[in-house]
């Protein structure tokens, strides 16, 4: 009877060392209030993931509720004792009063195989005058005259930036490739010549204005022109 005890005693222990060899999840906060905020402003917090245990505790997955909320992890593997951030960004574009989004972490803590993180807060309709990071970047584009710098000087299109015909090409790393970009020179020569150039490396949407200053001229008269 002794024996099966001491035998029992150690089988115990033994269960309680296995239980104390494992890695475990731990979060600073479980879920975060941003408020209230415009629609089509950027939400972001960083919740902070600490592995309390003491095994490497590996998160094998992270992810949100929706598409509209992103999470990233700078590394995946912590050793005991161990933290890293985990910084959430939601996009409230086309969202609209009380919201919650959740954020699920996968990870080998045999306690807890999936940690639920919550994001929540109110989102407000955007004023007439205001437009949103998104959509500007939806409507965004480039105006480039191409003419010599003391012809842009003496007038150009609003919002036009100057880059010589014969500057372009040492430009073209610092344009961006998936927006609209419009050139334009006196009448439209020099600027369907760029445009093809342009497409040919890369930049499928660049477009030449037809007919250049003097078209525009013909049917808009001084209409955007900036005349210093």
């Amino acid at each position: 009877m002794k024996r099966i005890l001491v035998v029992a005693l150690l089988v115990l222990i033994g269960l309680g060392v296995t239980a104390l060899g494992a890695p475990k999840i731990s979060v600073n906060q479980t879920q975060y209030d941003f408020g209230e905020v415009i629609a089509g402003i950027a939400v972001g917090h960083t919740f902070v993931i600490t592995n309390t245990g003491d095994q490497p505790l590996v998160i094998s997955n992270v992810r949100t509720s929706c598409g509209c909320t992103t999470a990233a992890l700078a590394k995946t593997t912590l050793n005991p004792g161990e933290a890293v951030n985990l910084a959430v960004t939601f996009d409230t574009a086309g969202y609209s009063g009380k919201v919650g989004k959740t954020i699920y972490v996968t990870s080998n803590d045999p306690t807890t195989p999936v940690l639920t993180l919550l994001l929540t807060g109110t989102v407000k309709h955007s004023a007439a005058y205001n437009i949103s990071a998104a959509d500007l970047n939806y409507l965004f584009y480039v105006l480039i005259d191409i003419r010599p710098a003391k012809e842009y000087a003496v007038s150009h299109l609003l919002g036009a930036i100057n880059i010589p015909y014969d500057q372009l090409t040492s430009w073209l790393p610092k344009l961006p490739k998936e927006v609209l970009i419009v050139l334009y020179d006196d009448n439209g020569t020099l600027s369907d010549k760029a445009a093809q150039m342009m497409i040919k490396a890369g930049f499928t949407q660049a477009k030449s204005l037809l007919g250049g200053l003097n078209e525009w001229q013909r049917i808009y008269k001084d209409r955007f022109l900036f005349t210093p």
